[in-house]
């Protein structure tokens, strides 16, 4: 803080002003990071035209806790978002941790993305890699609210990998960056499909192929889906 009327004065001013924007930058980056992650902030924060999308090829991920409905209606509001977030917590850590995006919570859902805004030649491999992370995570998860008396958390995953839109979607006053396309659509329909096949992920062959022989993997069955 320097107060004088020359030269100096005014450059230290400027100096003071820039700083403080910086600060005002960063705080608004960081809370912007929270809700739409590292990458899709950097992303957006480096394009003019924030109103644009992109044709690539994703690998699109959903994951749905079982029965939750039902646990809903027998907690108390704090127990169910407390539960909400200790789940989440640990499954987003994952999802980062293998360089994938989350996309958005539906209630319980989670919906998450590799391979937008930016593909790497393992996407595939990455996300089947944070499936079965999550399921031993879940399962250790599940060992401390027994320990504590409370239920244990089932989920269904799904995973299915082609061409999406990415971009942002919305209106002047109310933005969101998302995937959109079949392949969403399909993901989506996949994980609902956990519970007729009796298990807890299911991935698609479009995700098999990219994965190769990589993993061992088990022909579930065939399904239309809506």
């Amino acid at each position: 803080e320097i107060k004088s009327g020359d030269e100096i004065g005014i450059l230290a001013e400027a100096f003071d002003d820039m700083t403080e924007g910086l600060r005002e930058r960063d705080k608004i980056k960081n809370i912007f990071t929270k809700f739409h992650g590292s990458v899709i902030t950097d992303t957006l924060m480096d394009q003019e035209d924030l109103r644009k999308g992109k044709n690539c090829d994703a690998v699109v991920f959903f994951s749905d806790i079982r029965g939750f409905t039902d646990f809903s209606q027998s907690r108390s509001p704090e127990e169910v978002v407390s539960m909400l977030n200790s789940y989440f917590e640990v499954m987003v850590g994952i999802i980062n941790k293998h360089g994938g995006v989350v996309d958005k919570f539906v209630g319980d859902a989670i919906m998450a993305v590799w391979g937008a805004p930016n593909s790497t030649p393992d996407d595939a491999r990455n996300a089947v890699l944070a499936c079965l992370e999550m399921r031993k995570a879940l399962a250790e998860l599940n060992e401390e609210r027994i320990a504590d008396g409370e239920s244990p958390i089932m989920m269904g995953m799904g995973l299915h990998a082609g061409s999406v839109v990415s971009g942002t979607i919305g209106s002047n006053d109310r933005l969101e960056y998302t995937v959109i396309g079949d392949t969403v659509n399909t993901a989506s329909r996949i994980e609902s499909s956990t519970k007729a096949f009796g298990t807890d992920l299911l991935v698609s062959e479009e995700v098999v192929r990219k994965t190769e022989d990589q993993f061992l993997v088990t022909f579930a069955g065939s399904t239309k889906v809506k």
